[in-house]
This record gives C-alpha cells, structure tokens and sequence, in this order.
C-alpha cells in the first residue's frame, strides 16, 4: 500500500508540473520559441501591374521569374526597390557562387558558361537583393538565414542570360541603368523602383553556346523600370542592342538613349504590361522620353 501510495503521489505531482508549465508557457508566450519568419516577396510586391503574361512563375523572396526552358535563359523577371533592399553582402565566398536551379526543366549549370565568351548575366541584379526582408532586426551579413537565401537565388542559373562583358559589366549599358536605379533612384533620393527585365528574341536565327549548342544568346534586353513618383509613379522602358562594344562616348551616361514607349517592347515580345491597371493604355504608349526629363530635374 505504501508503494502504490507513493506512485499516485509522483503522478499527481507530474500531472501538476505538465499543468503548471502549460499554464506559464500560456502566459508568456515570449518565452516560446518562435517559428520561423517567411521572407518577403510575392507577385504582389515584386510584379508592378499584374503579370504580364499567362503562365507559371517561380516567385523567390527577391524577385518573380518567368523561364524559357526552350531557351534556357529568362523569359523576364520583375522586382521591387526600396532603400533597405541594397545593403547586400558582399559578392565573396558562398555568395560569389553560382548555382543549377533545381526546379527548373533541363537546367544550365554554372559550368555551361565556360569558355563561350560570354558573361553569366543576371537579369535580377545581386545587389538589389540584400535587407531585412523577414522583419527580425538581422540582415545576411548576420547570418540571418531568411535573408542570406534571398541572396543565393539570385545567383540560380534561371535568372542568368549570356552577356557580352562591354554590355554587362563596368560601362556597359544594363550595367549603367542598373547602377543608375541603384545609387540615384533608391540611394540617393529615396524612392522605390520596380522593375521588369528581359530578353528580346525576333525571328530567324541566334546564336548558341554551352556543351550541347543550346542556351540562346538574345541579341536584344528590355527594362522596365517604374519610379515612385511625387503624385504617380513613372514609367521607363529601354531597349538595348546586344553588342560587343561599350555603347558610350567618353563618360557620357548612355542608356537613356535607347528609352522607347512601353508598346515597343510588348510588340517584340508579345507581353502585356500593367494589364492590372486602370489606365494601362496611357502609361503603354507614353514617350519615355519625357518622363526620363521630369525625373532628372526633379527634386529629390
């Protein structure tokens, strides 16, 4: 009897203690550990005015994309700017790397590049992918692990088209636009961009690399890029020849000679842009000519 008395006193104190604790964890629930954060992103942030096209996307925190897996490379991507955004790491060590995207059909891999001549081109650039997409106070740098993904997508293999090195990197038109939004829109005064990028393929013939003769190397690019405004965003859209020359006299700013309206670019490509929008026929045919003038003189 004294043995079964003392079994039933050790079960109601651990009937007590589970209640107590219930009751604490009910109470406190800062003491909780908490789940994991989800990294923003989405269609709606990333894609201004709807999709421009039926269709599956892959949304990744930084950025929304469309693939042609025909071509292997990027149909277009579109993201969202804001001022938080580009403190990304830097571009060293895992965050250098280049990967093969899993979920895409046939994919490229970082290896397919070698030897061709051509740069691996990503059309999300790496350094609009950085800040506190999570909310939790910590950034990549940090070792926040949300935030360091966001980074590692931008460097997937679907959202890498080949380049030439005069087009893409120090001096070359996409670089210079893709600076320009960077440092002048988002930096320096403030404001939040979105942006559509792609590659612009006409009839006939293109060339093709890689092992197997089969990533297409588009001979034009498109961006879109929307600015928040004083009253109503502003649209830019620029169409870039794909070529193996610097298009630039000297240090003369370039790109904005190759602004076109937003219809130029839905005719070669057969998108439909802001299709989501009242008003989407205005902002279509608009000469972005003058809105680029508007904004340059506009104060911060």
């Amino acid at each position: 009897m004294r043995r079964k008395g003392r079994f039933v006193l050790a079960v109601a104190v651990v009937l007590a203690t589970a209640f107590l604790l219930v009751r604490y964890v009910a109470f406190f629930p800062g003491d909780r550990e908490k789940a994991p954060r989800r990294a923003r992103g989405g269609i709606e942030e990333h894609v201004y005015g709807g999709l421009p096209e039926e269709g599956a996307v892959l949304i990744r925190n930084g950025y929304v994309l469309s693939y042609d897996a025909d071509r292997r490379v990027p149909s277009w991507v579109a993201y969202h700017l804001r001022p938080d955004y580009v403190k990304t790491p830097g571009r060293r060590g895992g965050y250098a790397r280049f990967r093969t995207d899993a979920e895409v059909e046939h994919p490229v891999r970082p290896g397919d590049y070698r030897g061709t001549g051509y740069h691996r081109g990503h059309l999300a650039p790496y350094f609009a992918m950085g800040g506190d997409r999570d909310g939790d106070g910590l950034y990549a740098a940090d070792g926040d692990r949300e935030d360091q993904e966001t980074v590692f997508e931008v460097n997937r293999m679907s959202n890498i088209a080949p380049q030439h090195a005069a087009f893409n990197g120090s001096g070359g038109v996409w670089y210079g636009l893709e600076t320009w939004v960077r440092e002048e829109v988002v930096k320096k005064r403030g404001r939040e961009a979105w942006v559509f990028a792609g590659c612009v393929f006409g009839p006939g013939e293109h060339e093709k690399i890689g092992p197997d003769g089969d990533i297409h190397v588009p001979p034009m690019f498109f961006k879109i890029v929307i600015v928040q405004g004083v009253s109503e965003p502003m649209v830019l859209a620029f169409l870039f020849p794909h070529q193996r020359v610097i298009h630039r006299s000297g240090k003369e700013r370039i790109f904005p000679y190759f602004l076109v309206s937003v219809d130029v670019i839905e005719a070669l490509t057969g998108l439909n842009f802001f299709r989501g929008l009242e008003g989407e026929e205005v902002l279509e045919k608009v000469d972005t000519w003058v809105n680029w003038k508007q904004f340059v003189h506009m104060h911060p």
